[in-house]
């Protein structure tokens, strides 16, 4: 039986050039060689000043708490769907998530749910840019300078997106990418924090490197900060430059794909798939549908009927104030306080969404998912 995987990357000559010439050529004097390039190149795609590549995107959110001063007492208001990266470091330096709803049409943090849960001691929100998708940055960055209240755009999900002609991760005080081997754009592994704050970016950096000084013949290996382990090499920039030079094709290719699956499910009587606003481009990063509970699917059976045909599917996000490290910030009505957040991950499932998709392969996977909604298995 043919196997459908839920997410795999695009890899070119370029790719394996780039990557041949680091592994060949990356050392000694040019051992940072292509992470400057990448560093270069990718502050003119996000229109940022200063650029950090580091571990993971979850590193990249760790320091960009750390650069905001958010320490022990403070809280951080987060969506409560999201992938749980977004909410664990807030936990590492000692602060309080505050778990908000989500929007019911483009899936992303509700700026009413936002304003009704900021108080005194509320330092920072992580806006995530769910799926792809852009949240209405507009209405959200007025309600943080408001309150004089500092934003992280979590744009680990939407490389290539836009907002009013923006692009993604151009917005908050900093912001934070993903090249996770599931991304758009990827390079196995690796995150990037990047801000237009030169105390912002400094503060990053020096918890990036073990909080050591920048070399010279006094300073060299000397620490002033307990600091952390979080660079990314010269090989995994050489496969990110590759990626991100091929952005607009990948972009392209993904939502192609949405439009695929949007031509056979679009129609179908209670069902939702992402949606795009009309001053959202969003990059369908990972094709998704909410199926109307009148179905009695949820989405476990149906990730349990598409593994029996090899079809890989993801779940919706469970909310995170539903899971056991995160149950005691949000009371025991969790429900009602952010109804959409839990109405929504009930019965949703992301669709196999890899690179090299077919569009005879969707037409297989649209089939299937038709047979599941009528069959009953």
């Amino acid at each position: 039986m043919k196997h459908y995987p839920s997410a795999g990357p695009s890899i070119t000559n370029l790719e394996i050039s780039l990557v041949t010439e680091a592994v060949s050529k990356g050392w000694y004097d040019n051992r940072n060689m292509h992470t400057d390039q990448f560093i270069n190149e990718f502050k003119e795609i996000v229109n940022r000043k200063y650029v950090l590549p580091c571990t993971n995107c979850t590193a990249a959110i760790h320091l960009s708490l750390l650069a905001l001063g958010i320490t022990e007492g403070d809280e951080v208001i987060v969506p409560d769907v999201t992938w749980i990266a977004s909410v664990a470091p807030i936990i590492y330096v000692g602060a309080t998530p505050v778990f908000v709803d989500i929007n019911e049409d483009d899936w992303c943090i509700s700026a009413s749910s936002v304003k009704k849960a900021i108080t005194e001691k509320t330092k920072a929100i992580i806006v995530v840019d769910l799926y792809g998708n852009m949240p209405q940055m507009d209405d959200l960055l007025k309600i943080a300078r408001e309150n004089n209240i500092n934003v992280i755009e979590d744009a680990a999900e939407s490389l290539g997106a836009k907002y009013k002609g923006n692009p993604s991760g151009s917005f908050g005080d900093i912001s934070v990418f993903s090249f996770n081997a599931t991304k758009l754009a990827m390079a196995g592994q690796g995150g990037v924090l990047a801000t237009d704050n030169e105390e912002f970016y400094n503060q990053a950096k020096l918890y990036s490197h073990h909080g050591m000084l920048k070399y010279t013949e006094k300073t060299t290996f000397w620490s002033v900060i307990v600091g952390y382990n979080y660079q990314w090499t010269n090989i995994q920039a050489a496969l990110a430059l590759a990626q991100i030079r091929r952005l607009n094709e990948l972009v392209e290719g993904r939502r192609n794909i949405f439009n695929w699956y949007k031509k056979h499910l679009e129609n179908i009587p209670g069902i939702t798939l992402n949606s795009e606003k009309i001053n959202v481009f969003s990059t369908y990063w990972v094709v998704t549908v909410i199926v109307d509970s009148s179905y009695c699917l949820s989405k476990e059976d149906m990730l349990a009927y598409f593994n029996k045909h090899s079809i890989d599917c993801r779940p919706f996000f469970y909310p995170a104030s539903s899971m056991p490290p995160y149950q005691k910030y949000l009371s025991e009505n969790a429900e009602n306080t952010n109804p959409v957040s839990y109405k929504l991950s009930k019965y949703g499932i992301s669709l196999p969404s890899s690179a090299l998709l077919t569009e005879g392969e969707v037409d297989f996977i649209c089939s299937r998912f038709k047979e599941m909604l009528y069959s009953k298995f």
